[in-house]
């Protein structure tokens, strides 16, 4: 299983979080200019994309037999009259910017799924099959065989080609040998240039600086709040950028991004108390005790009395456990009252 980040290996890469496997066989080679390399990815990815054609037509007038799956074919002969990639109504692109470089990623919506649930975001978990391909053809990893993905621990390109699709609308269904069927589940591809994917440090059987196109079906998506802290992580991405690991996001500057961190500010009060939630744990409101404009989660001084929260509560070293002093008695502690 290759789609998992590699944010560790080098933070300069941008390629996400989490350890590659024993069998990934990466090996490091000198960083090409991301900008001259993110031009020449996206020519490589639009040639593909006006030279080839997907299923359309199956997807459109679905046989009784149909599978759902993308295939890809060329312009060619008894298929030149077939509509190019590039030219679907299914086909969106968005552009990031990461490293100073934009990169942008072609996704083809070919079935949207029809899930009450809420659409994925790219910092979800997803029930999916997948398939992924160099622009040859060659296929480097797959799972025919739901699997669940964090798509945080995944690249970058795709978890946020995967962002947007619903699950199924029904299922699973248990088939009495083992398998299971869904209906109406979401179906797409996304093509992603280098830049968003391994750039120089790829996996054993994906090529280096190489543009990479993933098919795959979404059947299932659970919104996720990974640090607990009652912030589902997609509010944790603090620039709004698509990206969890951008200094922005680390408001504390310290070993934890803000979507893995229970204390976003390292103020010594946990986030969870730094909001309101309603009986369900779910997210109400902010709060914002000093009306700054900084919400106390991300605020170090949250009553704006010139004193850190972190120096008007106690901490006991052993434990643990924290003590709200409240010096005057009025009922409210140190640290959200600016006259204590």
């Amino acid at each position: 299983m290759k789609l998992r980040n590699y944010l560790g290996l080098a933070i300069v890469l941008l390629l996400c979080v989490g350890c590659p496997s024993d069998d990934d066989g990466i090996v490091a080679v000198a960083a090409l200019d991301r900008g001259e390399q993110a031009i020449e990815d996206d020519a490589e990815i639009r040639e593909y994309l006006e030279t080839h054609f997907y299923n359309y037509e199956e997807f459109e007038n679905p046989t009784a037999d149909f599978d759902y799956k993308i295939r890809f074919d060329t312009i060619a002969s008894i298929n030149s009259d077939k509509t190019p990639i590039i030219d679907r109504p299914e086909l969106t692109s968005i552009t990031y910017n990461r490293v100073d470089t934009d990169q942008t990623v072609y996704i083809l919506t070919a079935r949207q799924g029809s899930s009450e649930k809420p659409a994925a975001t790219y910092t979800d978990s997803t029930l999916v099959t997948y398939t992924g391909r160099n622009l040859n053809s060659s296929v480097f990893d797959s799972s025919p065989n739901p699997v669940w993905f964090d798509l945080t621990g995944t690249i970058d390109g795709f978890q946020n080609g995967i962002a947007g699709f619903k699950g199924a609308g029904a299922g699973p269904v248990e088939n009495g040998d083992g398998t299971t069927t869904y209906e109406d589940y979401g179906v797409g591809a996304v093509f992603i240039p280098s830049g968003l994917a391994y750039f120089n440090l790829p996996p054993g059987s994906v090529e280096i600086y190489s543009p990479l196109v993933f098919t795959f079906s979404i059947f299932d998506v659970i919104i996720t709040d990974h640090d607990g802290d009652g912030i589902i992580s997609i509010n944790e991405d603090l620039d709004g950028n698509g990206f969890l690991f951008d200094e922005a996001d680390n408001p504390d500057d310290d070993f934890a991004f803000a979507y893995q961190d229970p204390d976003d500010d390292n103020d010594g009060v946990t986030t969870r108390l730094e909001i309101i939630l309603d009986e369900d744990g779910n997210l109400v409101s902010f709060i914002d005790t000093d009306g700054d404009g900084i919400s106390n989660h991300l605020d170090s001084d949250d009553d704006g009395d010139g004193r850190d929260t972190l120096d008007e509560i106690v901490i006991n070293s052993t434990t643990g456990v924290v003590t709200y002093t409240d010096t005057d008695g009025d009922g409210t502690p140190d640290y959200l009252d600016a006259d204590s």
